[in-house]
C-alpha cells in the first residue's frame, strides 16, 4: 500500500470510528458497537480500505495482550488465589459443559461428531476484549458478575491450550510437529512460565526503579511495554496464550509502588490496539453471506446464545452465585470470542473444517460480537427484575468497597507530607501521588497511603478515583506542571475543589482565574507569618498584628503587590 493509499484508509477509519463511537455512546450502546460499526464501513462490505483483514486483526490481537497485562496489574496473587473456586471450577466446567451442549445441538442437526465437538468447544469460549471493556466503561469490573466473568475468561485463556492441541487429534493428523515428547514439551511451558514469573516480580521492577529515579518517563514507558509484550512473545513460542503471558506478568507487578505509573504507560497503546482490533473484527463481516443465507445465520445466533446463557446460568447458581448476579453472568458471556478465530483457523488448516463451515463459523462468531450490548443490557433487565422479586436474596458475593469522598494529594513533599499528616490525624481518608521513588518509599515506611504515579497523566489522574473525589490538594514545586494538572481537572472533573499551593501572587492569578477553589501563595504567606514573629518579638499586641494581617490580605493582597 502506497502512503496516500495508506492515508486515505487511515483517514477514512478514523472518521468512520469517530462518528460511530459517539453516536453508539449517546444511544447508551458503548463503543464497541461503534467499532463493529466503523469496520463494517470500512472493511470489505462498505468501502473495502483493505483486503488484508485477517493479518490486521492478528495483529490488533495486541490490544487483547495490553488489556490482560492491565487487567493483572489489578490482580495481585492473593487476590486471584480467592478466586481459585471460580477460575479452575466455574471457568473449566463452563468450557467443558458448553462445548458438550453445543457440540450434541450440533450433531442433533446434521454435523459429525468430531465437526461438531471442535465448533462446540469453540463457539463456547466468550471474548476477553469485549467483556473485559464492557465491564472497564460500565464500572463493573469490582462487582459480583465482574469478577465471575472475569474468572471464567481467565480459563478460557488458558484453555485455548489444550483446544489447539486436540485439533490434529480430531484430523487425524500428526499430534506433534515436533520430535520432543510430550513431557518434555510441558516442562519447557513450565519452566518459561516461571522464567516469566521471575522476570516480573525482580528484574523489572529493578529497571522501573532506575527510570524512576533518573526522571526518565520515555524509558519507564519503553520497559513497560516490554513487560507486556516480551511475556506475550515467550507464551506464543511455546503455543501458550500470549494474553495469559501478558496477564502473569502483569500480577507479578500487581504489588509495586509503579503500578498506577505502569497502567498509565500502557492505556493509550492499549485503547487504540483494543479499538483497531473491534474495528478488525467488524470488517471480518461478510454482508453478502448474511444476507443470502440471513434466516439460518439468525436462528444458528439465537441457539448459540440460548444454549450459551442457559448453561452459564445453571453453572452460575451450582457455584453459589446467587441468581441476579448469575444472569448478568451468563448474558455477559453469550457472545463466542476471538479465540474462537484462532481454533476455527487451526481445525480449517487442518482438514478438518471446510471453506465453508469456516466462513459460517467466523460469521456466527462476530455477530454474536456485535449484539454483545443488546444481550448484556437484556440481562441487566432481567437481573434488575429479580433483585426486587420478593424472596431474591442477597448476592452471594459482597460488593467492593472503593474509596470514595476521599481527598486526592498531587505531590508528597514537604507539604503534601504535611497536609497527608492532618487529614490522617482528622480521620479523612485520602491518597497522595508522588514521581520521587524515595519519597514514596519514606512514605510508605511512615504507613502513609502514597503511589508512585504522575497525576498530571490523565491515566493516572483517573486511577486516583478523582471522580469520587471530595477535594484534590496539588502541592508540586513545579509551577508549569500544577498549572497543567489543574487545567485536566478542570476540563474533566470541573466539579471537584482544587487547593493548591503556589510560589507567587501571579501563579496565584492564573489558577484562581481557572476555578481553583483555593490557591495559597507560599512567597506572601511565609512573609507574613516571618513578619508576624518578628512583630510579636519586639512587643506588638496581637489586636494590632491581627488587624495588620487583614490589612495586607485585604483586596487580594493588593498592598503586598505594590513592594513585590
Amino acid at each position: 500500500m502506497h502512503l496516500d493509499e495508506f492515508l486515505l484508509a487511515a483517514v477514512i477509519l478514523l472518521a468512520a470510528a469517530a462518528v460511530f463511537v459517539f453516536l453508539f455512546k449517546r444511544l447508551g450502546l458503548g463503543s464497541v458497537l461503534g467499532f463493529l460499526a466503523a469496520g463494517v464501513i470500512a472493511g470489505p462490505s462498505g468501502f473495502a480500505i483493505t483486503d488484508q483483514v485477517d493479518e490486521l486483526r492478528h495483529f490488533t490481537e495486541l490490544g487483547v495482550v495490553l488489556l490482560m497485562f492491565v487487567i493483572g496489574l489489578e490482580m495481585q496473587p492473593k487476590k486471584l488465589w480467592s478466586m481459585r473456586r471460580t477460575v479452575f471450577g466455574m471457568g473449566s466446567a463452563q468450557v467443558v459443559l458448553t462445548g458438550i451442549v453445543i457440540a450434541s445441538y450440533l450433531v442433533l442437526n446434521g454435523f459429525e461428531w468430531k465437526i461438531g465437538l471442535i465448533l462446540g468447544l469453540g463457539f463456547a469460549l466468550s471474548s476477553t476484549a469485549f467483556v473485559l471493556q464492557m465491564l472497564a466503561e460500565r464500572g463493573d469490573m469490582a462487582t459480583p458478575h465482574g469478577k465471575a466473568s472475569f474468572a471464567v475468561l481467565l480459563m478460557q485463556d488458558i484453555a485455548i491450550v489444550p483446544l489447539l492441541a486436540m485439533v490434529p487429534i480430531l484430523a487425524d493428523a500428526p499430534v506433534m510437529t515436533s520430535e520432543q515428547p510430550f513431557w518434555l514439551e510441558a516442562l519447557v511451558v513450565i519452566a518459561l512460565v516461571c522464567f516469566v514469573l521471575a522476570v516480573g516480580r525482580y528484574v523489572i521492577p529493578w529497571l522501573l526503579e532506575k527510570m524512576a529515579q533518573s526522571r526518565n518517563m520515555e524509558a519507564f514507558a519503553i520497559v513497560t511495554m516490554l513487560a507486556a509484550l516480551g511475556a506475550a512473545y515467550v507464551m506464543e513460542l511455546v503455543g501458550v496464550s500470549m494474553a495469559l503471558g501478558a496477564f502473569l506478568v502483569g500480577m507479578t507487578l500487581s504489588a509495586s509502588d509503579y503500578r498506577h505509573q505502569i497502567e498509565a504507560a500502557v492505556e493509550p497503546f492499549k485503547g487504540l490496539m483494543l479499538g483497531l482490533f473491534f474495528i478488525s473484527v467488524g470488517m471480518s463481516i461478510d454482508l453478502s453471506l448474511l444476507w443470502s443465507s440471513w434466516a439460518q445465520v439468525v436462528g444458528a445466533v439465537f441457539a448459540l446464545l440460548l444454549l450459551k446463557v442457559s448453561t452459564v446460568y445453571v453453572l452460575g447458581l451450582v457455584f453459589g452465585l446467587g441468581r441476579s448476579v448469575a444472569v448478568r453472568t451468563a448474558f455477559i458471556l453469550s457472545q463466542c470470542g476471538e479465540f474462537g478465530f484462532v481454533l476455527f483457523g487451526a481445525a480449517y488448516a487442518a482438514g478438518l473444517l471446510s471453506a465453508e463451515q469456516f466462513a459460517v463459523a467466523l460469521s456466527l462468531i462476530t455477530v454474536t460480537m456485535i449484539v454483545t450490548p443488546l444481550t448484556t443490557r437484556l440481562g441487566d433487565m432481567l437481573a434488575d427484575r429479580l433483585e426486587t422479586a420478593p424472596g431474591t436474596g442477597p448476592s452471594a458475593e459482597p460488593e467492593t468497597v472503593e474509596l470514595k469522598r476521599h481527598v486526592v494529594v498531587a505531590g508528597f513533599g514537604r507539604g503534601g507530607r504535611v497536609i497527608s499528616l492532618m487529614l490522617e490525624k482528622s480521620g479523612i481518608p485520602y491518597l497522595a501521588f508522588d514521581t520521587d521513588p524515595g519519597r514514596v518509599s519514606l512514605g510508605k515506611r511512615e504507613g502513609r497511603n502514597v503511589r508512585f504515579g504522575d497525576m498530571t497523566d490523565a491515566h493516572v489522574l483517573d486511577a486516583s478515583g478523582i471522580g469520587d473525589a471530595a477535594a484534590l490538594v496539588v502541592t508540586l514545586y513545579d509551577m508549569h506542571q500544577t498549572e497543567k494538572l489543574v487545567s485536566t481537572v478542570r476540563n474533566f472533573y470541573p466539579g471537584i475543589p482544587v487547593y493548591a499551593r503556589v510560589r507567587n501572587l501571579a501563579v496565584r492569578d492564573r489558577l484562581l482565574a481557572r476555578g481553583v477553589s483555593h490557591a495559597m501563595p507560599e512567597a506572601a504567606e511565609g512573609s507574613l507569618q516571618l513578619g508576624k514573629a518578628v512583630l510579636q518579638a519586639v512587643g506588638t499586641k496581637d489586636d494590632d498584628l491581627r488587624t495588620l494581617l487583614e490589612d495586607l490580605r485585604r483586596q487580594d493582597y493588593a498592598m503586598l503587590r505594590l513592594v513585590t
